[in-house]
């Protein structure tokens, strides 16, 4: 595919720290389901490698999360620096700050948990491939998208994400079939809300 995959690179580091997948995956492995139905029917009949990779992911959540932090804290200097090369360096880090911090400069839980979650669900938004009509979808396009006057910053992030999440599948291309995923990803939206 010509986006960049996470599934490969987190294998490989929860792999990297002692967990041990089913033999027959591997970060070469390709995805076993050829389209989103086979991968719904897979899960409904709970065939074997559905459920031998279900437990996989059940037992390695924790280390799951310490990829996904990483992700986060390797990507966001170099978000930063594109939306400076942008214009838009202020408001990212102004954005970015909103979600991570609360007022009186603790981390807030539930802010990092919306940043690490989108840059995993999303990516960064910053590669020029992963684009259609030259509009992104990643953390990058979020943040630069917030309102600035919503006193909450999780809920500007959410009403963010879901105008460039409908704007993608408005714009790519149909026979994508992005629209089958927009119940799913907004239920995934709403846990932003939910503290």
């Amino acid at each position: 595919m010509w986006f960049r995959e996470s599934f490969p690179p987190m294998l490989r580091f929860l792999i990297a720290h002692g967990a041990q997948p089913p033999r027959w995956l591997s970060p070469e492995t390709h995805c076993i389901w050829k389209s989103y139905e086979e991968w719904k029917r897979a899960k409904a009949k709970q065939t074997k490698r559905m459920r031998e990779l279900t437990e996989f992911l059940d037992r390695t959540k924790g280390l799951q999360a310490r990829f996904m932090l990483q992700r986060l804290n390797r990507a966001y200097p170099k978000i930063l620096a594109y939306a400076k090369a942008h214009g838009q360096g202020r408001i990212v880090e102004s954005n970015y700050r909103r979600l991570l911090y609360r007022k009186e400069g603790s981390v807030d839980p539930q802010g990092a948990y919306i940043l690490i979650d989108y840059i995993n669900f999303k990516g960064d938004g910053i590669n020029k491939s992963e684009r259609y009509r030259g509009k992104g979808w990643g953390l990058y396009q979020v943040l630069t998208r917030m309102d600035p006057k919503d006193p909450d910053p999780h809920h500007a992030f959410y009403v963010a994400a879901k105008k460039v999440l409908t704007r993608l599948i408005r714009i790519a291309p149909p026979e994508r079939r992005l629209w089958r995923f927009k119940q799913g990803w907004f239920s995934r939206l709403d846990t932003y809300l939910k503290p």
